[in-house]
Protein backbone atom coordinates (compact mmCIF):
# COMPACT_ATOMS: atom_id res chain seq x y z
CA UNK A 1 0.00 0.00 0.00
CA UNK A 2 1.44 3.51 -0.80
CA UNK A 3 2.65 5.16 2.30
CA UNK A 4 0.61 8.49 0.96
CA UNK A 5 -2.61 6.79 0.39
CA UNK A 6 -4.37 6.73 3.92
CA UNK A 7 -3.20 10.75 4.41
CA UNK A 8 -4.90 11.09 0.96
CA UNK A 9 -7.91 9.49 2.00
CA UNK A 10 -7.90 11.44 5.41
CA UNK A 11 -7.47 14.93 3.28
CA UNK A 12 -10.14 13.68 0.75
CA UNK A 13 -12.51 13.31 3.82
CA UNK A 14 -11.72 16.29 5.70
CA UNK A 15 -12.47 18.45 2.43
CA UNK A 16 -15.94 16.54 1.87
CA UNK A 17 -17.02 17.37 5.60
CA UNK A 18 -16.25 20.52 5.06
CA UNK A 19 -18.08 21.72 2.41
CA UNK A 20 -21.07 19.40 4.02
CA UNK A 21 -21.03 21.36 7.13
CA UNK A 22 -21.07 24.45 4.80
CA UNK A 23 -23.51 23.34 2.72
CA UNK A 24 -26.06 22.32 5.81
CA UNK A 25 -25.39 25.63 7.87
CA UNK A 26 -26.37 27.65 4.46
CA UNK A 27 -29.64 25.66 4.66
CA UNK A 28 -30.31 25.97 7.97
CA UNK A 29 -29.56 29.59 7.90
CA UNK A 30 -31.91 30.03 4.95
CA UNK A 31 -34.37 28.71 7.11
CA UNK A 32 -34.74 30.57 10.60
CA UNK A 33 -36.23 33.20 11.62
CA UNK A 34 -33.58 34.99 13.82
CA UNK A 35 -35.38 37.85 15.16
CA UNK A 36 -38.27 35.28 16.20
CA UNK A 37 -35.28 33.00 18.21
CA UNK A 38 -33.88 35.83 19.48
CA UNK A 39 -37.21 36.42 21.75
CA UNK A 40 -35.60 32.96 23.66
CA UNK A 41 -32.27 34.37 24.66
CA UNK A 42 -32.08 34.20 28.30
CA UNK A 43 -33.41 30.28 28.11
CA UNK A 44 -30.59 29.75 25.24
CA UNK A 45 -27.48 31.65 27.61
CA UNK A 46 -29.11 29.88 30.52
CA UNK A 47 -29.06 26.38 28.83
CA UNK A 48 -25.72 26.97 27.13
CA UNK A 49 -24.08 28.28 30.03
CA UNK A 50 -25.38 25.68 32.47
CA UNK A 51 -24.48 22.76 29.95
CA UNK A 52 -21.74 23.03 27.02
CA UNK A 53 -20.05 26.22 28.67
CA UNK A 54 -20.56 25.18 32.24
CA UNK A 55 -17.04 26.14 33.05
CA UNK A 56 -17.25 29.81 31.78
CA UNK A 57 -19.62 30.12 34.84
CA UNK A 58 -16.72 28.16 36.85
CA UNK A 59 -13.72 31.02 35.31
CA UNK A 60 -15.92 33.80 36.32
CA UNK A 61 -16.25 32.11 39.96
CA UNK A 62 -20.50 33.04 40.05
CA UNK A 63 -20.04 36.24 39.01
CA UNK A 64 -22.87 37.76 36.96
CA UNK A 65 -22.63 36.77 32.88
CA UNK A 66 -24.60 39.31 30.96
CA UNK A 67 -23.79 37.69 27.50
CA UNK A 68 -20.33 35.62 26.31
CA UNK A 69 -19.45 34.59 23.16
CA UNK A 70 -16.54 33.10 21.46
CA UNK A 71 -13.43 35.23 20.78
CA UNK A 72 -10.03 34.74 19.05
CA UNK A 73 -6.63 36.64 18.74
CA UNK A 74 -6.48 37.48 14.86
CA UNK A 75 -4.81 35.29 12.97
CA UNK A 76 -2.50 37.23 9.81
CA UNK A 77 -1.65 35.74 6.81
CA UNK A 78 1.72 35.31 7.53
CA UNK A 79 1.03 33.81 10.91
CA UNK A 80 -0.41 30.57 9.04
CA UNK A 81 2.07 30.28 6.38
CA UNK A 82 4.47 30.38 9.51
CA UNK A 83 2.91 27.65 11.10
CA UNK A 84 2.30 25.79 7.97
CA UNK A 85 5.89 25.62 7.38
CA UNK A 86 6.76 24.49 10.52
CA UNK A 87 4.01 21.59 10.57
CA UNK A 88 5.29 20.63 7.38
CA UNK A 89 8.87 20.71 7.99
CA UNK A 90 8.03 18.52 11.38
CA UNK A 91 5.84 16.07 9.38
CA UNK A 92 8.76 15.68 7.09
CA UNK A 93 11.05 14.61 9.74
CA UNK A 94 8.84 12.14 10.51
CA UNK A 95 8.69 10.44 6.61
CA UNK A 96 5.29 11.21 6.59
CA UNK A 97 4.21 8.59 9.49
CA UNK A 98 2.99 11.60 11.82
CA UNK A 99 1.29 14.76 10.58
CA UNK A 100 1.89 17.72 12.62
CA UNK A 101 -0.94 20.59 12.49
CA UNK A 102 -1.05 23.90 14.64
CA UNK A 103 -4.71 24.08 16.37
CA UNK A 104 -6.38 27.20 17.58
CA UNK A 105 -7.75 26.78 20.88
CA UNK A 106 -10.79 27.99 22.30
CA UNK A 107 -11.24 31.44 23.44
CA UNK A 108 -14.22 33.65 25.20
CA UNK A 109 -15.44 36.75 26.25
CA UNK A 110 -17.89 37.51 28.84
CA UNK A 111 -19.73 41.09 29.58
CA UNK A 112 -20.07 41.40 33.28
CA UNK A 113 -21.31 44.42 35.33
CA UNK A 114 -19.75 46.75 32.50
CA UNK A 115 -16.54 44.97 32.58
CA UNK A 116 -15.13 42.45 29.56
CA UNK A 117 -13.53 39.40 30.58
CA UNK A 118 -11.54 37.62 27.81
CA UNK A 119 -10.46 34.14 28.09
CA UNK A 120 -8.07 31.91 26.55
CA UNK A 121 -7.04 27.73 27.04
CA UNK A 122 -5.07 25.33 26.41
CA UNK A 123 -4.84 22.68 24.14
CA UNK A 124 -6.12 20.28 26.68
CA UNK A 125 -9.49 23.21 27.44
CA UNK A 126 -8.01 24.61 30.97
CA UNK A 127 -8.06 28.22 31.44
CA UNK A 128 -4.77 29.66 30.17
CA UNK A 129 -4.97 32.99 30.68
CA UNK A 130 -7.95 35.95 32.26
CA UNK A 131 -7.73 39.39 31.27
CA UNK A 132 -10.38 41.92 32.36
CA UNK A 133 -11.23 45.06 30.52
CA UNK A 134 -12.90 47.92 32.81
CA UNK A 135 -15.12 50.99 31.40
CA UNK A 136 -12.64 53.21 30.79
CA UNK A 137 -10.48 50.45 28.56
CA UNK A 138 -13.38 49.80 26.57
CA UNK A 139 -14.83 53.36 26.33
CA UNK A 140 -11.13 54.27 24.46
CA UNK A 141 -11.47 50.72 22.36
CA UNK A 142 -12.33 51.22 18.75
CA UNK A 143 -14.16 48.41 16.80
CA UNK A 144 -13.68 46.99 12.83
CA UNK A 145 -16.14 44.31 11.45
CA UNK A 146 -14.12 41.84 9.92
CA UNK A 147 -16.91 39.41 7.88
CA UNK A 148 -15.52 35.93 6.72
CA UNK A 149 -15.41 34.53 3.45
CA UNK A 150 -17.15 31.31 5.29
CA UNK A 151 -19.83 33.36 7.10
CA UNK A 152 -22.06 30.11 7.11
CA UNK A 153 -19.47 28.25 9.54
CA UNK A 154 -17.96 31.24 11.38
CA UNK A 155 -20.01 34.49 11.40
CA UNK A 156 -19.03 37.73 11.36
CA UNK A 157 -15.79 38.84 13.34
CA UNK A 158 -15.77 42.26 15.27
CA UNK A 159 -12.06 43.85 15.83
CA UNK A 160 -12.28 44.95 19.17
CA UNK A 161 -8.54 46.94 19.30
CA UNK A 162 -6.97 48.75 22.45
CA UNK A 163 -3.97 51.25 23.09
CA UNK A 164 -3.22 50.22 26.35
CA UNK A 165 0.01 52.14 27.47
CA UNK A 166 1.00 52.68 23.87
CA UNK A 167 0.62 48.83 23.13
CA UNK A 168 -1.86 48.38 20.73
CA UNK A 169 -3.62 45.01 21.28
CA UNK A 170 -6.67 43.46 19.36
CA UNK A 171 -9.40 40.48 20.05
CA UNK A 172 -11.61 39.25 17.65
CA UNK A 173 -15.52 39.37 18.99
CA UNK A 174 -17.12 36.28 17.30
CA UNK A 175 -20.97 37.41 16.13
CA UNK A 176 -21.44 33.50 16.96
CA UNK A 177 -20.73 30.71 18.95
CA UNK A 178 -18.15 27.93 17.28
CA UNK A 179 -17.10 25.38 19.49
CA UNK A 180 -20.00 22.96 20.31
CA UNK A 181 -21.31 22.37 16.94
CA UNK A 182 -17.95 20.76 14.95
CA UNK A 183 -18.04 18.15 12.49
CA UNK A 184 -18.78 15.35 15.03
CA UNK A 185 -22.46 16.30 16.22
CA UNK A 186 -23.59 17.66 12.57
CA UNK A 187 -25.20 14.30 12.18
CA UNK A 188 -27.04 14.73 15.60
CA UNK A 189 -30.66 15.48 15.74
CA UNK A 190 -29.75 18.64 17.72
CA UNK A 191 -27.56 20.42 15.57
CA UNK A 192 -29.54 22.99 13.94
CA UNK A 193 -31.18 23.66 17.56
CA UNK A 194 -27.53 24.34 18.51
CA UNK A 195 -26.81 26.32 15.77
CA UNK A 196 -29.54 28.59 16.47
CA UNK A 197 -28.74 28.99 20.02
CA UNK A 198 -25.03 29.33 19.24
CA UNK A 199 -26.22 32.75 16.84
CA UNK A 200 -28.77 34.06 19.21
CA UNK A 201 -26.38 34.20 21.98
CA UNK A 202 -23.38 35.22 20.24
CA UNK A 203 -25.12 38.08 18.71
CA UNK A 204 -26.61 38.95 22.26
CA UNK A 205 -23.24 40.14 23.04
CA UNK A 206 -22.26 42.47 20.39
CA UNK A 207 -25.90 44.11 21.31
CA UNK A 208 -25.32 44.67 24.73
CA UNK A 209 -21.87 45.94 24.84
CA UNK A 210 -22.34 48.34 21.75
CA UNK A 211 -24.76 49.99 23.66
CA UNK A 212 -23.31 49.90 26.60
CA UNK A 213 -20.22 51.49 24.71
CA UNK A 214 -21.29 53.92 21.86
CA UNK A 215 -17.67 53.90 20.44
CA UNK A 216 -17.84 50.15 19.49
CA UNK A 217 -20.66 50.36 17.19
CA UNK A 218 -19.11 49.64 14.07
CA UNK A 219 -19.73 52.34 11.40
CA UNK A 220 -21.57 51.20 7.94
Amino acid sequence: MSPYLIPAIVFSLGIFMMFYMMKKNKTHISNEDIDKEKLNIDQYQKELLDKDYSYIKKWMKNASIDAFTSASIPYTGIDKAKDVGKDLLKSALTLGTVKYTTVETPSFVTLSEGKMHYFSTDVDGDLKEHLIFNSDRLSHATVTLEPTKTKNVLGDKYLFTFDIDGQVSTIAIHNTLTFNAGVSSMFGSSYSKTLTKNKVVGDEFYTKISALYPNLKVKR
